[in-house]
């Protein structure tokens, strides 16, 4: 197992960056005030970019965090022995792999046992291509418009509780952050909230209609409206973690596919 550089990984990963899109938003942001990643390393089996590598990454709640993208056993036994021989230096270990019968395996059992379990009902979505974007007509009662300076919008003041953290969300937003407001005969009804980290990349943060208009197709509507405007203006559009099956519902029906799903475990050391 040897450690791949990050500048020579993330050169990897850009070549089809809307799928690596949380490995390279890591690598570039790790670090920065703000972000939640400390940290965050690459091995593969000769040190050289690969599909086939385990991250380790450290993040500022004190947590190691491994992620296993192989199915090379030498290459996982080595990292599960680094994983062990650092493990007293944090408060957390956790493992995660797309394989979630990993955890019951020999070479696992071998080092640790469960202590918590995250296995992930809903996948990562993304939209691989503007050709998979479903042709949708709006209402004529429908109107979905697009906030680009969110810090001066009367949005900054709604309550977090009756709208999901819109207030919160733009508090802290970036100054390239995009928010999409959809209104029914004039009245507001949801909202999409994207994030831009990382290059030309945008990424869902909240997609929320209220409850009295759910039902309508009003998150799709956002979603693919939001997808549009980003191939329009040479931007990337990636929707993240499904939270919900209405989430995973509105991510398939506005032509994003699912590209990953990881199972994690907090692990402790035998």
């Amino acid at each position: 197992m040897l450690k791949c550089g990050n500048k020579e990984i993330l050169a990897f990963f850009e070549k089809d960056h809307l799928r690596n899109f949380y490995n390279c938003d890591n690598i570039v942001n790790a670090g920065k005030k703000g972000y939640a990643i400390k940290n965050i390393h690459f091995y593969t089996a000769d040190g050289k970019p690969s599909d086939d590598y385990i991250s380790f990454c450290e993040n500022v709640f004190d947590e190691l965090v491994v992620t296993i993208h192989t199915n090379n056993e030498q290459l996982i036994n080595q990292a599960l022995k680094e994983a062990a021989k650092i493990f007293n230096n944090y408060s957390v270990v956790r493992l995660g792999t797309a394989d979630q019968n990993f955890f019951e395996s020999k070479i696992f059992k071998a080092k640790f046992s469960v202590s918590k379990v995250y296995f992930a009902e809903y996948g990562v979505f993304a939209c691989l291509s503007p050709r998979n974007l479903p042709k949708i007509s709006f209402p004529k009662n429908v109107c979905i418009k697009i906030f680009s300076d969110l810090k001066k919008t009367e949005y900054l003041n709604y309550s977090d509780e009756e709208w999901d953290g819109l207030g919160s969300q733009i508090k802290y937003s970036n100054s390239n952050d995009k928010l999409f407001l959809i209104t029914h005969n004039g009245v507001l009804s949801g909202y999409l909230l994207a994030n831009n980290s990382y290059k030309n990349v945008y990424d869902i943060s909240n997609v929320f209609v209220k409850e009295e208009f759910r039902g309508n197709n009003f998150g799709v509507f956002l979603t693919v409206f939001y997808a549009n405007y980003c191939y329009d203006n040479q931007l990337l559009p990636h929707y993240g973690t499904a939270v919900s099956k209405y989430s995973e519902q509105v991510a398939l029906k506005s032509g994003f596919s699912e590209i990953s799903r990881t199972h994690f475990v907090n692990v402790v050391l035998l």
